[in-house]
């Protein structure tokens, strides 16, 4: 869960509370230890809830791991020729897992790494029903107008867990759809701040690779 913060008060957080914000961490300061998103180098974990008959088949505690500050995750899957060749199966299994762990925990934002896919991907909770699906999204350079702004990042798994940073309040990324089009857009808001966070959480290298440094 992503919350806006302005002159020192924190005005979202996922219980709606309201409290000091912490020193803000930039992105330039973070360096993490870099761990697998999958022990096994999987590119999708299994899942045990999926093999469970179940009315509602809601992921079991544990399998929607959000993204904690603790480590990022490296660059083995963010190559173009391994993104390219992801199977729709694949990209569907993990798209179902974004929108359970979504509705599960009452956030719009998901990271790949979170539901046990390997690859870069972002998941945007726009309808109930409905998950924007970025691969591998790459930045690109733009002269439209944008803001940094102090972001709490929230923890929907730890309720004392969150994290400040800044973000630009816009940003123009170039990524592959659902059904693998090139597609270039622009994202504003909690949406950009999401995007942003993707990077955070995999190794400066993974993106050295994507955004062709």
């Amino acid at each position: 869960m992503i919350g806006k913060t302005t002159g020192g008060v924190l005005l979202t957080t996922l219980f709606g509370a309201t409290m000091m914000q912490d020193t803000p961490m930039l992105l330039d300061d973070l360096r993490l230890p870099i761990v697998p998103v999958n022990q096994d180098s999987a590119v999708l974990s299994d899942w045990l809830s999926e093999s469970i008959e179940s009315d509602d088949n809601e992921p079991l505690d544990g399998e929607c791991r959000f993204f904690n500050f603790s480590n990022s995750h490296p660059a083995e899957f963010c190559d173009t020729f391994t993104i390219s060749r992801m199977n729709s199966a694949t990209v569907a299994a993990a798209t179902s897992r974004a929108l359970k762990c979504a509705a599960k925990f009452g956030t719009e934002c998901v990271l790949s790494s979170e539901i046990g896919l390997a690859v870069p991907v972002a998941f945007l909770a726009r309808h109930e029903k409905e998950m924007k699906v970025l691969i591998a999204p790459r930045r690109m350079p733009t002269t439209t107008e944008s803001t940094l702004k102090h972001v709490r990042v929230s923890i929907p798994t730890d309720t004392f867990g969150s994290r400040t940073l800044l973000f630009n309040d816009s940003i123009w990324v170039e990524y592959l759809t659902y059904d693998k089009r090139v597609t270039t857009e622009r994202f504003t808001g909690e949406e950009a701040f999401c995007v942003s966070l993707l990077r955070v959480a995999f190794e400066n290298e993974c993106w050295a690779k994507l955004d062709g440094l």
